[in-house]
């Protein structure tokens, strides 16, 4: 029987991770408020273990795995957040991993990923396919293929963080207007959306994307699953799906109500503000959505805004120098 993402799974994912993960802050500054005439909640996902959300679906996904698939070992395919969780919970759980990741991802990612035990087989993210590698590396291996989104288990660990937004929301009473997300394959902000629009049915969300890698709101638009064919690099280097998952792209074709895309300046300005405001060393990737909010303030202005801070993981020489205006 096919899984469905669904409120209640995104509650069984949560007892089952609990024990796991870190309830991450939802805090809002009020130089921020004031500044943009909103209410403005950044979820740091930034501290989560692993330095990104990507924790929560991996050990969703592991922690139900059987006996013979633990003793086969695990395969995944990632460009550094995924794969340094996957990786984590792997060595948590006494399982052997192999990730297939971009030769030029930030150095801080390989580096954790092997920290963890890790096997990495690197491979060319212009000309070569992360999926048709890990693939037939499982086929020929006999090794469990976990996807970094387009999968329901993934997915349900993702919308833990609904689930603590609204907990929290709850607590304070408040109810929430616009929510911005970074998007690369929509498992993220798939989880999210299932769970908050059980409690909050007029709450507009909208994907974030940066330049040349907008694939989600390109599909969004047309109403099918469009792919991209990009030339261009992007300091998002979390965020370069071609094309959307199916599954969630079933979801958030359903759930969303539109896409932002930001460009690298933009996403350098968004780093800066969370280093400056909040003191949060934020990642290319995980800044992506506060950059949406900051071009298009004037559209939330007098409304409660959560913003997903999606990861933190980012080489010091390059934050050092986003932080210092020389890049």
């Amino acid at each position: 029987m096919l899984k469905k993402v669904s409120k209640e799974s995104i509650n069984q994912a949560y007892a089952r991770i609990k024990g796991h993960i870190v309830n991450t802050p939802l805090i809002s500054v009020n130089s921020i408020n004031d500044k943009f005439n909103s209410k403005v909640f950044f979820k740091l996902e930034s501290e989560q273990k692993t330095g990104s959300f990507k924790i929560r679906g991996a050990l969703n996904k592991l922690l139900q795995l059987t006996s013979a698939d633990k003793k086969k070992g695990v395969i995944a395919y990632s460009s550094g957040n995924h794969a340094q969780a996957v990786s984590y919970g792997c060595k948590l759980l006494g399982i052997n991993s192999m990730i297939v990741m971009p030769k030029d991802a930030p150095k801080i990612k390989i580096l954790k990923t092997k920290k963890n035990g890790a096997d990495v087989i690197f491979y060319d993210r212009l000309t070569q396919s992360r999926e048709k590698i890990a693939e037939d590396l499982a086929n020929k291996t006999g090794r469990v293929l976990v996807k970094p989104f387009d999968d329901q288990d993934i997915i349900s660990g993702q919308g833990t963080i609904g689930l603590e937004i609204y907990n929290e929301l709850r607590r304070k009473e408040i109810e929430p207007d616009v929510l911005l997300c970074c998007c690369s394959g929509g498992g993220l902000i798939a989880g999210i959306s299932t769970y908050l629009k059980n409690y909050f049915s007029k709450l507009s969300i909208y994907s974030v994307e940066p330049q040349y890698y907008d694939d989600m709101k390109r599909s969004l638009e047309r109403g099918r699953l469009v792919s991209i064919n990009p030339t261009h690099n992007t300091l998002c280097d979390a965020l370069t799906c071609k094309t959307p998952g199916k599954l969630t792209f079933e979801i958030n074709k359903k759930k969303l109500s539109g896409g932002f895309v930001v460009n690298d300046s933009e996403v350098k300005k968004a780093i800066r503000l969370l280093s400056k405001e909040l003191n949060i060393i934020s990642e290319p990737g995980g800044a992506a959505s506060v950059a949406s909010f900051l071009k298009n303030y004037k559209n939330f202005q007098e409304k409660v805004v959560i913003i997903i801070v999606s990861g933190g993981n980012i080489d010091s020489t390059l934050f050092k120098k986003i932080i210092n205006n020389n890049e």
